[in-house]
C-alpha cells in the first residue's frame, strides 16, 4: 500500500513540470495576427469575375472574395492615386495637406511629415511591435528630400510595381520564420493603371512606355477578328453626359468623347486584360503565402486606390465624382473573418476605414480622432459596425456627400455649381436633380450636412477657382522637376509616378 502511495506521489510529481509548462503556455498572450495589404491601381468595384462581369476572369481575387468578407458599397476618399493612397495609409483626407491631386510634394512639407509620422500606418504598427514592409508602387506625398516610406513607417522592398511584389513575396515567405515578430506587408501593384496608355488612342505606338500594355496590344493584334470580338466587353449603357454638365467638371478626361466604336472596344478590351494580368500577379503572391506557415494567423485586405470610368458618360480614367471611378473593391480574408459574405448595404470608405479596422483586428492602438469607422464587428460577425448614414469624399475640384441613395456634389468653380443624383433610381447618374423642383428638400438637407462637415475641417468658404489652382500646380511641379535629377523614366527615386 505504501508502495502504491509512493508511486502515485512520484507520478503526480512527474506531471508537475508538464502542468506548469502547459499553464505557462496558456498564460502567454496569443501572437498578434500578421497583416497583408494587396492593392491594385485603377480597378473599379465591379471588375471581379465573381460579380458575373462578362469576358473577365479574376480567379485570385475571386478566391479572396469567396473565402472572405467583401464590401460592395465602397468609395475612395478621392478618385486619383496620391490623395487616395495618402488616405489609405493615414486615415486622413489629403485636403488636410492643402492639396487634392497628384502634386508630388505638398507646399506644407512639415505638416506632411508630422501627419505621416503620427498617423502613418507603418509607424502605428511598428510602435506595436510589428515589422513593416512595402513592395511595389508607392505614390505617396512626401517632401522632395525625403523617402516617402521612411516617414510613413515602412521598409521598402523594391520599387518595381509589376513583378516586384511577386518577387518579394516569394523571398519573404520562403525565408521568414514562424516565430519572428508579427508583420505588416503591403504588396502594391500598378495595374490595371496601364490603361492610361490607351487613353491616348491614335498616338504613335513608339510613345508607349509600359511593357504590359505594349505586350497586350501585341496580343490583340494577333487575335483573329472573331476571337477578339468575343473578348470585347459589352459597352456600358450610361454613355450620355449628365444633364447640366459643365465642361470644367470633366475636362481632364473628356477627349474620349470623340472616339469611335472601335476605339472604345479596344479600350475596354485592354482594361479587362490588364485586370486579368494583375490578378495573375496577385495569385502568385497568394501562392507563396499559402505555401508558408502564416496562413492560420494572417489577415489579408484587398483593395484599389480608385476605379476607371470605362466609358460611362463618354469618359475614361478618373478624377470625376462618378460611381465608376469612385467605387472600388474591398475584401477582408483571414482567421475569424466571415466567409463568403457579399455586403451590399454597408456604406464604406476604404481610405478612412482601413486603419481603424485592421488596428482593431490586431489590437494595435490608433488615434480615435480619425473619422473612419472600424468594420471589425461586421467582418468577424460579432455585431454591427458603428452607426454611419453618410460619407464625405472629394475630388480635385469638388466635395461630395453620399448617404447611400443620394449623392450631392458641389464644385470649386465659378458659382459653385451643384450635382444631385438618386443612385437608387438612377444608378447610371444620368439625371442631375440639383434644379429639380421636387428635389429641393433633399438637396437642402444634403448641402447643409456637407457644409457642416467642410466647416469642421476648416474648408470653408469654398473657393471658386480650384480648376485654375490645379493647372497652376501642374505648371509649378513641371518647372520644379525639370532637370533636378529626381525624375527618371516617369518615376522619381521613391517609385512615385
Amino acid at each position: 500500500m505504501k508502495t502504491i502511495h509512493l508511486t502515485m506521489r512520484l507520478s503526480a510529481l512527474a506531471t508537475l513540470p508538464v502542468l506548469a509548462a502547459s499553464a505557462a503556455r496558456a498564460a502567454e498572450p496569443a501572437k498578434q495576427p500578421n497583416v497583408i495589404i494587396i492593392t491594385t491601381d485603377q480597378q473599379s468595384w465591379n471588375m471581379l469575375s465573381i460579380d458575373g462581369t462578362k469576358t473577365l476572369s479574376t480567379p485570385a481575387m475571386d478566391r479572396l472574395a469567396r473565402e472572405g468578407y467583401r464590401f460592395r458599397k465602397v468609395y475612395d476618399t478621392n478618385p486619383v492615386s496620391m490623395p487616395s493612397r495618402f488616405s489609405l495609409y493615414t486615415g486622413l483626407y489629403s485636403s488636410e495637406l492643402g492639396t487634392k491631386d497628384n502634386t508630388p510634394h505638398p507646399v506644407d512639407t512639415q505638416k506632411n511629415i508630422d501627419l505621416a509620422k503620427e498617423y502613418g500606418m507603418g509607424n502605428l504598427f511598428r510602435k506595436a511591435g510589428y515589422e513593416t514592409f512595402y513592395s511595389g508602387k508607392v505614390h505617396l506625398y512626401a517632401p522632395a528630400d525625403k523617402k516617402p516610406l521612411d516617414i510613413y513607417g515602412f521598409k521598402m522592398e523594391g520599387y518595381d510595381p509589376y513583378e516586384g511584389p511577386v518577387d518579394f513575396a516569394k523571398k519573404f515567405f520562403a525565408e521568414r520564420k514562424a516565430d519572428d515578430k508579427p508583420f505588416l506587408a503591403v504588396f502594391s501593384f500598378m495595374n490595371p493603371h496601364d490603361i492610361c496608355e490607351q487613353a491616348g488612342i491614335g498616338r504613335n505606338p513608339s510613345t508607349l512606355k509600359n511593357a504590359e500594355a505594349i505586350r497586350l496590344l501585341g496580343v490583340q493584334k494577333s487575335l483573329p477578328a472573331a476571337r477578339y470580338a468575343e473578348q470585347v466587353p459589352p459597352m456600358v449603357t450610361n454613355t450620355a453626359p449628365i444633364n447640366g454638365e459643365q465642361p470644367e467638371w470633366v475636362e481632364m478626361d473628356s477627349n474620349s468623347r470623340e472616339w469611335t466604336k472601335a476605339d472604345w472596344s479596344l479600350y475596354r478590351w485592354l482594361y479587362y486584360r490588364l485586370t486579368e494580368s494583375v490578378d495573375n500577379q496577385v495569385g502568385r503572391v497568394l501562392d507563396a503565402f499559402f505555401a508558408s506557415p502564416f496562413a492560420d494567423n494572417t489577415i489579408i485586405v484587398f483593395t484599389s486606390d480608385h476605379g476607371d470610368m470605362q466609358g460611362a458618360h463618354g469618359l475614361t480614367l478618373k478624377n470625376v465624382p462618378f460611381e465608376e471611378c469612385q467605387r472600388i473593391p474591398f475584401i477582408f480574408w483571414g482567421p475569424g473573418i466571415q466567409k463568403g459574405v457579399a455586403d451590399n448595404k454597408t456604406l464604406v470608405c476604404n481610405g478612412l476605414d482601413l486603419i481603424p479596422t485592421i488596428c482593431d483586428l490586431t489590437g494595435v492602438p490608433y488615434s480615435k480622432s480619425l473619422t473612419g469607422i472600424s468594420l471589425k464587428n461586421l467582418v468577424t460577425g460579432q455585431g454591427a459596425a458603428p452607426a454611419r448614414d453618410r460619407i464625405f469624399t472629394e475630388t480635385y475640384n469638388s466635395y461630395v456627400i453620399n448617404d447611400g441613395r443620394y449623392k450631392y456634389t458641389v464644385f470649386e468653380l465659378p458659382g459653385n455649381p451643384e450635382m444631385l443624383v438618386d443612385l437608387q433610381n438612377d444608378p447610371g447618374e444620368l439625371k442631375n436633380l440639383a434644379d429639380d423642383k421636387g428635389s429641393q428638400g433633399i438637396k437642402a438637407t444634403m448641402k447643409d450636412e456637407l457644409m457642416k462637415n467642410l466647416a469642421s475641417r476648416n474648408l470653408l468658404p469654398l473657393p471658386t477657382d480650384r480648376n485654375l489652382h490645379y493647372i497652376r500646380e501642374r505648371q509649378r511641379e513641371s518647372k520644379a522637376t525639370e532637370g533636378n535629377g529626381a525624375v527618371n523614366g516617369g518615376k522619381n527615386k521613391e517609385g512615385n509616378d
